[in-house]
């Protein structure tokens, strides 16, 4: 039996905890349940409307963003998370990122960088932080002076690094330079010289960090591969046609030489699509070094379209196995590690496709990117990494962790 004292000190209990009960469940549901509900819902209609049609992703890119009238940011990459679900080749939603937070920065460009803080970590490719740059910076009325360009740099300088409780994954903050490289071509109306004296500028960090490949990448790729009407107006009186590509490259060096001939490939699409395409395409220059970096870049494009969008590692190994005996494990490794890139949870099909290197004799290289890219992807000792690691097989995920380790 309770005494007295404890029978009061109970019902003293019970009756301060029911109210707060009754205002948890009834008058604040949203918080607990409605909220939860409703993004379920908000999932389920777009999926229906979308799935049937022949080209869904387009369509899950125009209907999410429309409910950030009613939503927050991230409750909107939350319904892309539970459609991704459903299905899994939206995985690949890099666009849908962009739109999310250009829209989110449009409600107070002054908050753009806490906009950049909040984007999701490894989820869509890292599209998140382009599109806040984009909001604050890429819709100007007129293109910035150099007077203005300069004021801004001090901006652009930090703005992919850590700073309070955002602390970017080194593909975080690759991603985020190469945005800049985006953003640089709307600043200078489309001086690609200029744009790349700017990720030149901003790129070189004084710990010896380079981030200017990503950046000058971000300025060329913009001439190539426009995302909208305005986009391409901006390119549209300096973009070459695919029998000029060599001409107009040979206007740049370094860098920026390379990035143009590499991020050209949708002049060649779908010839690229074949081994001897990517070859030719790759060839361009005898440097070893940047011939890689070419297959590399290419091969993002085909594991989307062969792994993602056709669900064929068979083709994938066809293709791969169709390239010069020194690049089929350049070819396998790539596609691995771009499906991490993309989402980590393609990371039992990153697997697979190093077990389907193993039957070719690549198995080593592909594995070995796996590894490598973890440190690049996720914080030492981070539960996020321990997770990833241990879906790779032995003696793999033991190697994964001690190369991950703080």
């Amino acid at each position: 039996m309770f005494s007295r004292e404890k029978t009061t000190f109970f019902i003293i209990t019970l009756l301060l905890l029911v109210p707060l009960v009754v205002w948890v469940f009834v008058f604040r549901p949203s918080s607990f349940f409605v909220r939860e509900i409703s993004l379920e819902k908000h999932a389920d209609t777009i999926f229906q409307k979308c799935s049937s049609q022949g080209y869904s992703r387009v369509c899950y890119d125009k209907e999410i963003p429309k409910l950030m009238e009613t939503i927050s940011m991230e409750e909107a990459f939350a319904v892309a998370r539970l459609i991704q679900e459903r299905d899994p080749k939206y995985l690949e939603c890099h666009v849908l990122a962009h739109y999310l937070s250009e829209r989110e920065t449009a409600k107070d460009p002054s908050r753009w960088k806490d906009v950049v803080a909040r984007c999701p970590v490894s989820m869509c490719n890292n599209g998140c932080p382009h599109g806040a740059l984009m909001a604050r910076f890429g819709n100007q009325e007129e293109f910035l002076s150099d007077e203005q360009i300069n004021e801004i740099k001090p901006d652009l300088m930090d703005v992919c690094e850590p700073r309070g409780i955002w602390n970017p994954t080194e593909v975080e903050r690759s991603m985020c330079y190469h945005a800049i490289g985006h953003l640089n071509m709307y600043a200078t109306n489309a001086d690609i010289n200029k744009s790349v004296e700017i990720c030149k500028e901003i790129g070189v960090k004084k710990d010896g960090r380079n981030y200017v490949q990503t950046c000058t990448e971000g300025v060329l790729m913009s001439v190539y591969q426009p995302l909208g009407p305005e986009d391409a107006a901006l390119v549209g009186a300096i973009r070459p046609p695919r029998d000029k590509v060599d001409s107009f490259c040979a206007n740049y060096t370094g860098e920026a030489f390379h990035a143009c001939h590499r991020e050209a490939w949708p002049l060649f699409f779908p010839e690229i699509l074949q081994p001897l395409g990517l070859e030719k395409l790759c060839t361009y220059t005898e440097d070893e070094e940047q011939q890689i970096k070419c297959y590399s870049s290419i091969m993002n494009l085909i594991t989307v379209i062969l792994v993602i969008d056709n669900n064929s590692i068979d083709s994938l190994k066809d293709f791969c196995t169709g390239l010069p005996d020194e690049r089929v494990g350049l070819c396998f490794e790539n596609a691995a590690r771009r499906l991490i890139q993309i989402d980590p949870l393609y990371a039992e099909k990153a697997v697979e496709i190093c077990g389907v290197a193993e039957t070719v004799s690549v198995g080593r290289e592909c594995y070995t990117r796996l590894v490598t890219y973890a440190s690049h992807s996720f914080h030492a000792g981070s539960e996020e990494l321990i997770r990833y690691c241990k879906k790779l097989p032995a003696p793999w995920d033991k190697q994964c962790l001690n190369t991950s380790r703080p």
